[in-house]
């Protein structure tokens, strides 16, 4: 009779080895500051966040466009000077895959206090 020993026997299926790719790595974009909706009665407001190491990131306004790059932590803080009224504020990574991610706030900025 014989003795069949699968232990020592290559799988025929390569599925059975294992994954055969790494596990997708998501493209991380949180902004703390500012809150949306936030009133400020100040001409600067603080744009902070947190995104991968190294990553370009592109700050929007109506009338500003601005690039800088994040921290080896990932974080990320620029002071952003407002127009009176309503300024629209958006954030955005992008990686070397072509993917993207975007963070919009609305911050309102009036000369005098309510």
């Amino acid at each position: 009779y014989y003795i069949v020993n699968n232990q020592y026997q290559k799988p025929k299926n390569l599925f059975l080895n294992g994954p055969v790719t790494t596990l997708p790595k998501s493209l991380l974009l949180n902004l703390d500051q500012p809150d949306q909706d936030a009133l400020s009665f100040s001409s600067s407001i603080i744009v902070s966040g947190k995104t991968g190491p190294k990553k370009d990131v592109l700050i929007s306004t109506d009338t500003n466009d601005l690039v800088i790059q994040s921290k080896i932590d990932g974080s990320f803080s620029v002071v952003l000077d407002l127009d009176e009224g309503i300024n629209r504020i958006a954030v955005a990574v992008f990686d070397l895959n072509g993917d993207s991610r975007v963070a919009e706030r609305t911050v309102y900025f009036s000369k005098e206090k309510i």
